[in-house]
């Protein structure tokens, strides 16, 4: 597990599960000082292939620039042929569906957050 700050109320935890979905969990603020890192980590998860879950179920205020970031990360994810799947908080949900962005994204199912054995 990789656990990541930034500047800011923002935390990223990188991890993988057992059946090998990358877990990319954002915690705090996401605004236009700490979208750069938001966008970076989601692009380093997408990058190793496979299926991305983004958790953002602990963000607590979701701005324009965190829009930005996740619509240019499913961007990279369709070019990439990975999967990518939101778990939001209600002020994340509440955004895209404000935006008229939330069929965009895919919404995950419910998953198991075992960590993977290596």
């Amino acid at each position: 597990m990789n656990r990541l700050s930034s500047p800011g109320l923002l935390t990223i935890t990188a991890s993988t599960t057992a059946d090998d979905t990358h877990v990319c969990t954002i915690g705090g603020e996401i605004d236009a000082l700490t979208a750069p890192t938001f966008q970076e980590a989601l692009f380093v998860s997408l990058g190793i292939g496979g299926s991305t879950v983004v958790d953002l179920k602990a963000v607590t205020f979701f701005g324009v620039a965190g829009i930005r970031a996740l619509l240019a990360a499913q961007d990279f994810a369709d070019r990439c042929h990975c999967e990518m799947c939101i778990d939001g908080s209600y002020c994340v949900t509440r955004v895209l569906e404000a935006t008229g962005l939330a069929g965009r994204f895919e919404l995950c199912p419910p998953r198991s957050t075992e960590p993977a054995e290596r």
